[in-house]
């Protein structure tokens, strides 16, 4: 059968070229995101070690927090912030070198953002290339060219002072590129933080022992590039960035999975008339079966191994272009390793798989029917609605009216969760499409509406032809839906969350006239807020983001908590004067390092006690001050500095009071601000930027998003109807037979093919309403007053290009056939 199958390739492979291209483009988006999606889950092993490539061990507490659930297991959890090495500990390594890693920064230079004490130099290493090490507590080397005695501004997280260049060093190949780092005197570094970050052990014995300790890593080989300063944020983007590919992988590959199999089965759908044929001379419904299976076991490994050539090539790229673009840290890329080469097997069976499993369904219908009835059913498209398309189509869109009412009466948080949005998006995109022919016959009637005032010749055949042939409509509808329903859902919904959390941010310093910002360092210093305090006429708040850990209820009505400590959003401050949060209950007098202010999601009241874990897992007891009304993206607790972690504060709030001169005001403040880098700007222009900012940050999500899979729908259109025009060969020779001229078949083509995008555009806008207005209904339950927001001219966008790429791949394939004169095709027939 194989030999048959093989045979028939060959001499049909025109036919089979469509389905090829549709299989190999699919598998490539699919072996792509998985290749992508791989490489982040599998976490920083793409890193090399950096810092300590020149030492054999570095010793680390460990960056987790061990608990037990409510079963009683132990679980390990994530820590925001990588604790130090506690004081008792480094005692007992004396011989061990301990590192220290903290901000320092020469004024205007944005490449130095860390400094060390010199002993941990050698690490690396760095060597000195001029001048001596730092010896006085006034003395750096720097990394970067520089003149030697040179009195330089440095910044530190206490302030700005002046400093003389006492060396310059020259960093190892190892390290080159990855850090600028600033080197102080070992006593100044220890003055600036008293904390040890990590130790290296003068030999073997020692990192026996201390691997020995609890609470201890002790990191070597590869692992050595975990105890970095970035490290751990860089894990923290990487678990992101897992749950960002997740979605988006499921997104690219249901998409890509539905329209190749469509594609697939409408290929051989339109092979009626032939497996009619090999019926009547005697085949029985086995071997149509094992022939056609046979063909897609070829065309789906033909084409599933080109795909993941292609994906091979794609990865790498699409992982670059990422990280370029800060959607991924900066070093991410996509190397062979054992389960990348898995996940590649993967889509080469999952490619064959739904080759088989799309001519299966399509060819067992041919194949059980009598000879005769067979010939019939090839020249009339048969217009009952098959059960494999209707309880699949219905079941999706049971669930997905299901998850819409869940969303908005029970979880009304996941409105503006992005896996919430695309879950709910495929369930009834993917039910109205398979249910498509159903919803195609009344929406034909209403879109030929029109065309009955005037009737013709032409008008007469495309509504004939439209109403007659719905199933074969509706695999050129599919796409259309798929492409504008998915991307204008998923842009109503990112519009609607971003302009929530665009107003809890304007509302959060609504009382503040001014914000004062870092500019090229990480955080305001503690002079800065000192100087800040202390001008006459504003009140001022120093706000540090940050993320703590605590048993969370789950937001539902159910108020069930989380079975482990989960990170928390909150914000560090220093006073509460300039801070404007809707209060329920309590106020934010009195916040210190016992006490907290919690958001209404905790279902905590005034006087309560709650455990929370700082960033670094130091355990805490706070008692609640204040409840504050809960939003999409704000803040959950409110916490002093000192609970907030080790953070700089990354924003002010300043307020004027009622007799305050602005302009005076301003003035005081950049005149605080200049010397350490900072600026002020009105609250107005930091809330518009923020909004510019995440609408950026957003952007390039979504092009990956959507990109990858609107690409491919867009290619699987043009597929769709090169197919739909290669079916009509003899159709398209009898309208010339009877007298139809060439421009009105191009007519009659264009026009229905324009009608088949409308159809597609008037489902995905049913679609897109019903989705947008649910995810509205949750959202407005939790922040009121927010518009809904439809992406009316992005939508017109993708729709207008939907509706082009319609016509000429509908016109083009029209004009080749018409111009090899299928007249004598229609004679034939």
């Amino acid at each position: 059968m194989l030999s048959i199958a093989a045979a028939t390739l060959r001499a049909r492979w025109v036919a089979f070229a469509s389905s090829l291209v549709a299989l190999t483009l699919g598998v490539c988006v699919i072996a792509t995101m998985t290749l992508v999606l791989v490489t982040a889950a599998e976490g920083s092993s793409y890193q090399r070690a950096q810092r300590f490539a020149a030492v054999p061990e570095v010793i680390q507490a460990e960056a987790v927090l061990h608990v037990q659930d409510r079963y009683g297991t132990t679980e390990a959890v994530a820590l925001p912030e990588q604790p130090e090495i506690p004081a008792s500990v480094v005692a007992r390594f004396p011989a061990a070198t301990p590192d220290r890693t903290f901000y320092a920064q020469v004024l205007g230079d944005p490449a130095d953002e860390v400094g060390h004490g010199w002993s941990s130099a050698a690490f690396a290493p760095y060597t000195l290339i001029s001048g001596r090490p730092p010896v006085a507590d006034d003395e750096i080397v720097l990394t970067h060219p520089g003149r030697l005695g040179a009195r330089l501004t440095v910044l530190t997280h206490h302030g700005a002072r002046q400093m003389i260049v006492a060396g310059i060093a020259r960093p190892s190949p190892a390290v080159a590129g990855a850090e600028h780092p600033l080197f102080l005197s070992d006593a100044e570094a220890a003055r600036l933080s008293p904390g040890v970050d990590a130790l290296v052990p003068d030999d073997p014995q020692t990192a026996r022992r201390a691997a020995a300790v609890p609470g201890l890593r002790v990191l070597t080989g590869a692992a050595r590039h975990q105890a970095d300063p970035h490290a751990l944020q860089d894990a923290m983007d990487l678990t992101a960035l897992v749950t960002f590919l997740g979605i988006a992988t499921l997104l690219s590959g249901c998409v890509c999975a539905y329209l190749t199999a469509s594609a697939l089965g409408r290929a051989v759908a339109q092979r009626r008339r032939e497996l009619a044929l090999l019926r009547t001379v005697g085949a029985t419904p086995g071997q149509v079966m094992r022939l056609v299976c046979a063909e897609a076991l070829l065309v789906g490994a033909l084409g599933s191994a080109a795909g993941c050539l292609l994906g091979l090539v794609a990865g790498p790229s699409l992982a670059a272009w990422m990280a370029r673009h800060g959607l991924a840290p900066r070093e991410f890329s996509v190397h062979l390793t054992a389960r990348c080469l898995t996940s590649l097997t993967l889509a080469l069976l999952g490619g064959i798989a739904i080759t088989l499993c799309s001519v299966i369904l399509a060819s067992a219908r041919a194949g059980r029917i009598h000879p005769l009835q067979a010939l019939i059913e090839a020249t009339d498209e048969p217009t009952s609605i098959a059960l494999t398309r209707w309880l699949p189509g219905a079941a999706l869109l049971l669930i997905g009216s299901g998850t819409a009412l869940a969303i908005v009466y029970v979880f009304p948080n996941g409105a503006a969760d992005l896996k919430t949005d695309i879950t709910l998006t495929l369930l009834t995109v993917g039910g109205t499409s398979l249910l498509a022919p159903v919803f195609l016959r009344p929406l034909a009637h209403l879109t030929t509406w029109p065309l009955r005032r005037h009737p013709s010749a032409v008008t007469t055949l495309i509504r004939a032809d439209l109403l007659a042939k719905s199933r074969r409509a509706a695999a050129v509808v599919g796409p259309v839906l798929i492409t504008v329903g998915l991307t204008a859902t998923v842009l109503g919904a990112t519009g609607t969350a971003t302009a929530a959390q665009s107003n809890e941010a304007r509302s959060q310093a609504a009382s503040a006239r001014f914000v004062v910002l870092p500019s090229e360092t990480p955080g305001l210093t503690d002079q800065l807020l000192a100087t800040i305090h202390t001008v006459p006429g504003v009140d001022a708040t120093a706000v540090t983001q940050t993320r703590l850990l605590a048993y969370q209820p789950a937001l539902t009505s159910l108020h069930l908590e989380a079975p482990v400590p989960i990170p928390v959003s909150a914000i560090g401050v220093d006073t509460a004067d300039a801070l404007t949060l809707p209060l329920r209950s309590g106020s934010f007098k009195g916040l210190n390092d016992q006490t907290v202010a919690l958001d209404t999601s905790w279902h905590k009241q005034v006087g309560n006690q709650i455990n929370i874990w700082r960033a670094d897992g130091t355990p805490a007891s706070l008692r609640v001050i204040g409840v504050f009304t809960a939003g999409l993206s704000g803040p959950q607790m409110v916490v002093s500095p000192r609970n907030a972690g080790s953070s700089m504060p990354d924003r002010m709030y300043i307020r004027l009071r009622p007799h305050a001169d602005p302009r005076t005001t301003l003035t005081a403040l950049r005149a605080a601000a200049n010397p350490t880098g900072a600026t002020v700007t009105t609250t107005a222009a930091w809330t518009a930027a923020q909004v510019d900012k995440q609408a950026e940050q957003n952007r390039l999500g979504l092009i990956v998003l959507l990109g990858i899979a609107g690409a491919y729908s867009t290619l699987a259109l043009a597929n769709a109807f090169v197919i739909w025009i290669s079916g009509r060969t003899r159709e398209l020779g009898l309208l010339r037979l009877n007298g139809a001229t060439r421009g009105q078949i191009f007519q009659i083509i264009s026009l229905e093919a324009s009608l088949l995008a409308a159809i597609g555009i008037m489902l995905a806008g049913a679609v897109t309403v019903a989705n947008l207005l649910t995810l509205h209904s949750a959202i407005h339950r939790l922040v009121p007053d927010i518009p809904l927001i439809l992406p009316m001219r992005s939508t017109a966008t993708i729709a207008g290009v939907m509706v082009l790429v319609a016509l000429f791949a509908s016109l083009v394939p029209s004009w080749l056939i018409l111009r090899s004169h299928p007249e004598r095709d229609g004679v034939r027939a």
